[in-house]
């Protein structure tokens, strides 16, 4: 991947409620296009070979689909499981030929996360080609959805609504030019059909085309204005820990060692962390991060990790495909951090975090963090850590590359969507003033913590103790 510059920006405080949902190594390069066939086609063609599809027949198999046509593009659309195993074959071929390939894009990684929901989320893809050569590719799902407006942390209203919600890395192949006006108007017909009320678009690459042209949705009323901006850091892992810490000043060094003596000397002994890898650890591991998680402010924020059945199923799956790797630092034998990566391709994706702010002191979070590194780079497969969402000072210190990403939406042109819109951006636009002010006076970290504190302080910290040692919520 190129190097990005630094998006600058002001970090807006609102969370508008978008759903959180890598470069693959490897690639070989294209095929020459064959007599009459677009350099596009051959290049699918050859990333569908390298992907063990020999075979590869870009007509969907199975059912079929629903076909729209305008002018020279035509649209498939796909609305249920059956109908999507007949893109696998395109599906797969199309996202091995992204430049950063993201897990949530993976097609079984994709059917999983709907599968576990039990049917209160359902799929939507669309495929777009031209004579029969794929184009591009949307990977969607449709969902009552609660737009969180919130003043600071604090949640105001939760409108539902009907949405279209494109998964993180869900635009496949080059939406460019002419091709991204193709794509939006699509949309924007579901929207005006009746059938979604908005799109939510997950943290897009801000410097694509694709976000540009969204930005520029001719309905100044249905536009998402006020996108949710973050930059989505990454860190090339080095060959061993000590080569992590000799590229850190000497305070910071000094600084990190002496956490990780400290910790040590309160809690001595060499079991205090533990790896989950295999889908019979998952039940475990979901029992003590959601303990943890249950004291931390990202719990009060509904984004912590929860016990229950659709967790399970989502994470045994990815377990299943080699792709959970669960981790837990233990004080004593009391489990007091938490960290649930997924590993995709060389790359490693640090999921979700928490940790016991009773032992706040002892830093038990960068502890955790540092373990799990040295088990990383003692790792021939993984060469990427990538911070996943969200922005924090830990990720702009350790990161090697980065680039801006943004949540945005394009509401339908009715009453209560655009209502909605209307009453979104007004709480938007307060975040975005009082942010800038915080900004100018130096605050905007204070102001953070002190909601953190106040939502943190509201967690419950019942605990009861479990047949393996550990302790989670009763």
């Amino acid at each position: 991947m190129t190097q990005r510059s630094r998006f600058i920006g002001l970090e807006a405080l609102i969370s508008y409620g978008g759903r959180c949902e890598t470069a693959m190594d490897g690639l070989k390069a294209a095929e020459q296009p064959k007599e009459g066939e677009s350099a596009q086609y051959a290049l699918v063609r050859s990333r569908a070979r390298s992907a063990g599809c020999e075979q590869v027949e870009l007509r969907p198999a199975g059912p079929d689909l629903r076909e729209q046509t305008h002018g020279n593009i035509t649209v498939a659309i796909a609305k249920s499981f059956e109908e999507i195993s007949g893109l696998r074959n395109v599906w797969q071929a199309m996202q091995s030929e992204q430049a950063s390939a993201k897990p949530n894009a993976d097609i079984d990684r994709y059917t999983s996360v709907i599968e576990a929901t039990g049917g209160k989320i359902k799929p939507y893809v669309m495929l777009f080609k031209r004579d029969n050569e794929p184009l591009a590719m949307v990977l969607a799902r449709t969902e009552d959805h609660r737009l969180s407006l919130r003043l600071g942390y604090k949640s105001l209203l939760n409108p539902r609504l009907k949405c279209l919600n494109v998964v993180y890395g869900g635009i496949l192949g080059r939406v460019e030019g002419e091709l991204c006006s193709v794509v939006l108007d699509e949309l924007t017909r579901q929207l005006k059909s009746g059938e979604f009320d908005v799109v939510c678009f997950n943290y897009l690459d801000a410097q694509s085309d694709f976000y540009r042209a969204v930005r520029k949705t001719p309905c100044l009323f249905t536009r998402g204005h006020f996108p949710r901006m973050a930059e989505h850091w990454r860190m090339s892992v080095p060959e061993t820990l000590e080569q992590f810490y000799q590229i850190r000043s000497r305070g910071h060094r000094r600084n990190l060692r002496q956490a990780v003596k400290k910790f040590e000397r309160k809690y001595p002994g060499t079991q205090n962390f533990v790896k989950y890898t295999r889908e019979d650890q998952v039940d475990e591991f979901i029992e003590v991060a959601a303990g943890i998680s249950a004291k931390t402010y990202q719990n009060a924020l509904g984004a912590g990790i929860v016990d229950d059945e659709q967790t399970r199923r989502r994470i045994k799956i990815a377990a299943s495909r080699g792709w959970f790797d669960g981790n837990v630092l233990l004080a004593g034998d009391e489990p007091c951090a938490f960290q649930l990566g997924l590993r995709y391709g060389s790359v490693y994706y640090m999921v979700s975090i928490g940790y016991d702010p009773a032992l706040n002191s002892y830093k038990t979070g960068t502890i955790l963090f540092l373990k799990v590194l040295k088990s990383l780079c003692e790792d021939p497969e993984i060469r990427m850590l990538d911070f996943y969402f969200g922005d924090a000072e830990y990720k702009k210190r350790y990161g090697t590359e980065h680039w801006p990403e943004a949540c945005t939406y394009v509401f339908a042109p009715r009453p209560y969507p655009v209502a909605v819109n209307v009453l979104r951006c007004s709480v938007a636009g307060i975040n975005a003033g009082l942010t800038h002010v915080a900004k100018k006076i130096g605050g905007t970290n204070l102001v953070k913590r002190k909601w953190r504190d106040i939502l943190g302080s509201t967690a419950p910290v019942s605990r009861t103790r479990t047949k393996s040692g550990v302790t989670s919520p009763p």
